[in-house]
């Protein structure tokens, strides 16, 4: 991948749509921008970024859209190759990307605080972190002004989770944070968790281990949580399917039940 430019980009359509869309496809970024109902007209397409290996390269997340439109995400490469957390906003007619932090993974999330919240496959003990970024409580007068990082939580291995992968955390409420891993849990096919905020920093509670029976397995995709705080999501193998060799993954729901979780199987991939 040396010297390989890989770009950010946003793809408009002349009409009357609306609404907006920002997505990622083989490793670009594009927006879909519509405007009320009336048919698709023609399209225009800009680059927002190239990469360069040094500001970052094969951003395989996808993004996230804060306040003003400021887009936030993560890519590899960097400077010291360990990928970044960057922020990428409007100036003038253009973009300009800032780089936050130096390492990157999974999608990045925007807490009710403003923080930044994301996901490294590794780091900590080996099998991955979950971790929050601020910015610096003074004025940065610098043109690189990196966000400060505080390490939420350090992934241990079976029979813990294992390799959070690129998925965007999510947050009940009360600030917990949910999410998935690709491997680890009791039997091995990954875990949904959570992380619930305690004096002094956070506690990991396992919701559900993957991989027993026809259970669902490698859970690659994030959850979300409904009003009543069932976490659903997905799994990229497992269930009982009988086509795939691994099983072809199921969609499931977690729902808290006398001071534990209970899973539903609600579709098994065939």
């Amino acid at each position: 991948m040396h010297g390989q430019t890989v770009s950010l980009c946003k793809l408009r359509f002349r009409g009357n749509w609306g609404g907006s869309l920002v997505a990622m496809a083989h490793g670009v970024i594009f927006g879909l921008t519509l405007l009320t109902t009336h048919p698709m007209q023609a399209q225009t397409f800009s680059v927002l970024h190239y990469f360069t290996e040094v500001d970052g390269a094969n951003p395989i997340a996808g993004v996230t859209v804060g306040p003003g439109g400021v887009l936030y995400g993560t890519a590899g490469g960097g400077p010291h190759g360990t990928g970044l957390v960057f922020k990428l906003s409007r100036v003038n007619s253009g973009w300009v990307l800032s780089p936050l932090y130096q390492f990157g993974g999974g999608g990045v999330a925007i807490g009710s605080s403003g923080a930044l919240y994301s996901t490294t496959e590794s780091r900590g003990a080996d099998y991955g972190t979950v971790f929050e970024l601020r910015p610096p409580l003074t004025v940065c007068k610098s043109v690189l002004c990196y966000w400060n990082e505080t390490l939420l939580y350090s992934f241990a291995g079976t029979p813990d989770g294992e390799y959070p992968y690129v998925e965007n955390l999510a947050f009940d409420p009360a600030g917990n944070i949910y999410g998935t891993t690709l491997e680890g849990g009791r039997y091995g096919g990954g875990t949904t968790f959570e992380l619930t905020h305690v004096s002094g920093g956070y506690t990991e509670n396992l919701l559900h281990d993957f991989g027993s029976g026809t259970d669902g397995a490698t859970p690659y995709s994030g959850v979300v949580l409904d009003s009543a705080g069932n976490v659903y999501g997905t799994t990229a193998n497992g269930g009982a399917g009988e086509e795939c060799d691994m099983g072809c993954g199921i969609v499931y729901q977690l729902m808290p039940s006398n001071g534990g979780w209970v899973e539903n199987v609600l579709v098994t991939s065939t």
